[in-house]
């Protein structure tokens, strides 16, 4: 597998940059700890993880009809809505609302959807001024930077280094102390909220049968962003509707204990299909293609995904690159088995291999979705989406490996020929090797001069060993 330049600077960047990896470290294992402790409360964990995986798994297979409900609910109760089936769509209805309404200020409350269309560009582009409110996302926002965690933006940053940022954009005090930074900003976002003239919002699930928008945050701004404004927007991904208020219930259950180790987070909003007295409120369907993933069979699978994060806070890669790595919205598993479907073609097949398959992220995540798997089989779709030279090159190769290892002769030949053709022609092993991917960013292993099996027959001979 060979890797662009530009993949490979940002993984020996994050490789080396020991802030990083300190912040990433210590917030992991945090939440790690928290998490684990907060599941053990729960009578029978793994009943509930079953539950709340088989309501996702029957809300993703009726979710045609789901939506239809949620759409009538909504309208009904004098909520606009709107369908989106890409980024440009979803992007055009917010930006014409805005211009409709003479929209100069909005604010952002955190949506991971906004994200992935790039929502906050466009309305810049259309002359809005822009704030998130959430306090990782206005970190972020001020240092030009994307969000690094679905469910914790800044946690590739220290806090001293949120400290001098705020001190250069802000005029703050420096203090890298995270209570004194929150309140800082808590009483800069005041005036904000308060002259906003538009809020928009995601929105972690949406209940069909009573057209129920559920919102989890921990810091109030969701609240604010929906309430104060005059026109409140919900940019909705199509494919978080669940039928009832219980399958919800199954859900939230897991989702802050599984995100942040908490048994629920500080605010949960339960907002009607109707928009607030004096309001407009509008609901963007965006599809962006999930339509596409519902129709590959065993991926559908991923619609499921609740937006937790935990598969990112137990993998081994994301702990050691961190968010950024990745190049896309959606980052760690969920974002590498997502990515050859919903993301950037030319990112997919070299994100496919920031994965060691330990299974970590498919034991961890409360919906039961089997991201390892899904991984192994969206490595093998890009391969197949190679152009024609290269993929049958790559095919022979593999086969010659594969024929190598089936017989125990034939391991121990290559084996052989290994050692003596470093040893009567090194310039021509190094060729093939460098062919292979060696020498780019690594050294080829040496062969052992005597192989393990040769090895273990010895030991089980000696006194002592094992029959």
């Amino acid at each position: 597998m060979s890797f662009t330049p530009e993949f490979l600077e940002r993984m020996n960047k994050a490789l080396e940059d020991r802030v990083l990896q300190a912040a990433l470290n210590k917030a992991l294992t945090t939440v790690r700890r928290k998490s684990a402790a907060s599941l053990m409360e729960l009578t029978e964990p793994q009943d509930v993880r079953d539950v709340a995986a088989e309501v996702k798994r029957i809300a993703v297979n009726s979710l045609h009809r789901n939506l239809q409900e949620l759409e009538s609910r909504l309208e009904h109760a004098g909520t606009e809505v709107l369908w989106a089936r890409n980024a440009e769509e979803a992007t055009q209805h917010v930006t014409d609302i805005a211009r409709e309404h003479n929209i100069q200020r909005a604010i952002f409350s955190k949506s991971m959807v906004a994200e992935e269309i790039e929502l906050e560009h466009a309305l810049q582009h259309a002359g809005v001024r822009v704030i998130q409110t959430d306090l990782g996302e206005r970190v972020v926002q001020l240092a030009g930077q994307k969000p690094s965690h679905i469910t914790a933006p800044c946690l590739h940053m220290s806090a001293k280094e949120i400290g001098k940022l705020l001190k250069v954009k802000t005029g703050m005090e420096y203090t890298d102390d995270p209570e004194r930074i929150s309140r800082y900003l808590a009483e800069q976002m005041r005036p904000t909220f308060l002259a906003a003239q538009m809020g928009i919002s995601g929105v972690n699930m949406a209940v069909s049968r009573t057209g129920t928008l559920v919102m989890v945050e921990n810091e109030g701004n969701v609240r604010l962003g929906y309430t104060l404004p005059e026109v409140h927007v919900a940019v909705l991904g199509i494919e978080k509707v669940v039928e009832t208020m219980r399958d919800a219930d199954f859900v939230l259950s897991l989702l802050a204990r599984k995100a942040t180790g908490q048994r629920s987070t500080s605010y949960l909003s339960l907002l009607g299909p109707g928009p607030l007295p004096g309001q407009k409120r509008y609901v963007v369907f965006v599809d962006n293609g999930r339509s596409f993933v519902f129709s590959k069979g065993p991926y559908r699978e991923l619609l499921s995904c609740i937006r937790c994060g935990s598969c990112m806070n137990v993998c081994p890669v994301y702990e050691k690159v961190g968010g950024h790595a990745y190049g896309w919205t959606y980052p760690g598993p969920i974002g590498i088995a997502l990515m050859h479907l919903m993301g950037p073609p030319e990112m997919a097949s070299q994100a496919n291999y920031l994965c060691s398959l330990c299974g970590a992220c498919t034991e961890a995540c409360p919906v039961e979705i089997p991201l390892d798997k899904l991984i192994v089989m969206g490595r093998a779709r890009t391969n197949r989406l190679k152009p024609g030279k290269e993929y049958r090159r790559e095919r022979r190769a593999f086969r010659l490996v594969t024929q190598s290892m089936l017989k125990g002769g034939r391991y121990r030949f290559t084996h052989w020929g290994h050692k003596v053709g470093r040893a009567v022609a090194p310039g021509v092993v190094r060729g093939v090797e460098r062919k292979l991917g060696w020498h780019d960013q690594r050294t080829a292993p040496v062969p052992a001069k005597v192989l393990f099996r040769t090895r273990f027959k010895r030991r089980k001979k000696e006194p002592g060993g094992s029959s």
